[in-house]
């Protein structure tokens, strides 16, 4: 009875298959043959390097995405060799998951409104300290060089790589390897570099490549923090596109800009197979090193202001939509209203209601397509395809949807709320997948053997042992889904066309045209539902903690 209650399992896992595949295949194969499409792909790529624009885009992409990521990196080893186990620690593990929650747009427009000229940071210390009366005009944001991409990108980054580190160390027992280091002579920074990086780094050496591919690719972080001449090649691309003259254009530098992705990826590896060898001559040498206090408390200060800069680009976003008056250097604002709330409630209905709808409907469907695969793979009917499920965060936007508009334009399809609906289901899987993954396969098999001992059938002991027994991860990985869908830029853009407005195309279109109190209004709400999301997961978790609790008793 049970074997055929699940004999459906298998195609309908196939179905899940195909409609994450497709994207994937329609996308690669539609850049390319767009790029193709005119005069042939050779006399594209000329065209494509005969532009004087693709010079500045391609340094400006090569350098945002290669500081921005080995400072993510860099930053991450720092906070873990000197703040792991201390209160530091313990503070960052509650602060960083809601900056991982958050869109980038909504941090990057927080960001730009700490590091203005007439910013939140510069307030405080004006005019008592830095003397100003007004505004400087020293600098902008966004700046002409892309540092300030830059701080947005590792602010908004390294809580990613932070999280996935802290992951992974408690299966690493880092207590006992510090004990070894301690033991064998070693400082408390050599034995991370010695006896825990080492196993550390292969672990998250994926999650840094995903990293890595979105800091080159970025767009609507760009938009809003990148300088606009030159635009990184993301952006420039993206401009080329809008325009049926240029496509066989942007589709050329799409598939450029995915080469560029997997070039500076195996430049990775290479670099990390160098280290390695060199690391591996030091822990030879048998040299110990002095501890020095003072070098961990400024790690710990370095990974306070990491978490601090985050925090406070989330809180200026309500005090600017809140603002009345806010005149320069005051610190705070002088008058507070909710005119702005009150003025825009019937241009941000819409949207709103659009980011709620597709975020509730890409959780449902993404975790329910997790489940059906991660169960038909338990019963041995699907492979383990784990690194398939990196592929779209790891091939930039542009070259997959590009090629995906192209076959929604030549089917009809274009602007339909079910091709974008499809499209944020497509990039909320694989976060699913890899959340549910760990939990599904290390579940005792002895509860569902129990079930099946008492006359349960296989959908009952699905329904009623299984899915209890790991609501917490599956609520956690709802709250992902919801949280990655409120952030879709590109997709809904590209594959909406302009027909399907969220609170993310709303906020990025408002670049410049925008004052403050409108775009910290759209960047509130949008900050705001995956917040919930996640509130509404770990307060599930705790009422069915707190049942079990009870009952237990």
């Amino acid at each position: 009875m049970m074997s055929r209650a699940h004999n459906g399992l298998p195609g309908v896992a196939l179905l899940v298959a195909s409609c994450f595949l497709a994207p994937l295949m329609l996308g690669v194969f539609g850049t390319i043959w767009q790029a193709g499409s005119g005069d042939g792909l050779r006399a594209a790529i000329t065209r494509l390097f005969s532009d004087p624009r693709l010079g500045p885009a391609l340094n400006l992409t090569l350098f945002t995405g290669v500081v921005s990521s080995t400072l993510v990196v860099a930053l991450t080893v720092v906070i873990l060799v000197s703040a792991h186990g201390t209160r530091v620690w313990r503070a960052l593990m509650a602060a960083l998951p809601p900056l991982l929650a958050v869109p980038h747009a909504a941090i990057a427009v927080g960001i730009a409104f700490l590091l203005a000229p007439s910013g939140w940071i510069l307030r405080w210390f004006s005019p008592w300290l830095t003397g100003f009366d007004r505004p400087p005009v020293a600098w902008t944001v966004p700046d002409a060089s892309g540092w300030s991409l830059v701080i947005g990108l590792v602010i908004k980054e390294t809580p990613f790589l932070v999280l996935a580190c802290a992951a992974q160390l408690r299966s690493l027992d880092v207590d006992a390897a510090l004990r070894i280091g301690r033991t064998l002579g070693y400082s408390p920074a050599r034995s991370w570099s010695r006896l825990i990086l080492p196993r550390l780094w292969p672990r998250v050496r994926l999650t840094f490549l995903v990293i890595l591919a979105f800091n080159l690719a970025v767009v609507d972080m760009a938009i809003l923090l990148g300088p606009g001449h030159p635009p990184t090649l993301a952006v420039w691309l993206v401009q080329l596109v809008s325009d049926p003259a240029t496509r066989t254009l942007a589709s050329t530098g799409a598939l450029l800009l995915a080469i560029l992705v997997a070039l500076v990826a195996i430049s990775v590896l290479m670099i990390e197979a160098l280290l390695g060898h060199v690391a591996a001559a030091r822990r030879r040498n048998g040299q110990r090193g002095h501890g020095f206090a003072s070098a961990r408390v400024l790690g710990q200060g370095v990974a306070l202001i990491v978490m601090v800069m985050g925090m406070l680009s989330l809180v200026v976003l309500p005090l600017w939509s809140l603002a009345r008056r806010w005149r320069f250097p005051d610190a705070w604002p002088s008058q507070w209203t909710l005119d702005h709330w009150v003025r825009r409630a019937g241009s941000i209905l819409d949207p709103s209601l659009s980011t709620i709808g597709f975020a509730v409907l890409t959780a449902v469907l993404a975790v329910v397509a997790g489940i059906i695969w991660l169960e038909a793979e338990r019963r041995g009917r699907m492979p383990r395809i784990d690194t398939l499920w990196y592929l779209p965060l790891l091939i930039p936007q542009t070259a997959l949807l590009f090629g995906w508009q192209v076959a929604a334009i030549w089917s009809g399809v274009e602007g339909s709320w079910w091709l974008v609906l499809h499209a944020h289901w497509f990039y909320a899987l694989p976060y699913v997948v890899l959340i549910l993954a760990s939990s599904w396969r290390e579940l005792d098999p002895r509860w569902a053997h129990a079930a099946a001992t008492l006359g349960a059938g296989y959908w009952k002991t699905l329904w009623r042992i299984r899915l209890p027994l790991l609501a917490g991860p599956v609520a956690q990985a709802a709250a992902v889904a919801a949280s990655v869908s409120v952030a879709q830029y590109l997709p809904t853009l590209l594959l909406g066309a302009g027909r399907q407005a969220t609170l993310a195309t709303e906020l990025v279109a408002g670049q410049g045209g925008m004052d403050r109190r409108s775009m910290s209004t759209l960047a509130v709400l949008q900050s705001l539902l995956p917040l919930l999301a996640f509130a509404a997961a770990v307060a599930w978790q705790g009422k069915r903690r707190m049942a079990a609790s009870v009952n237990r008793a």
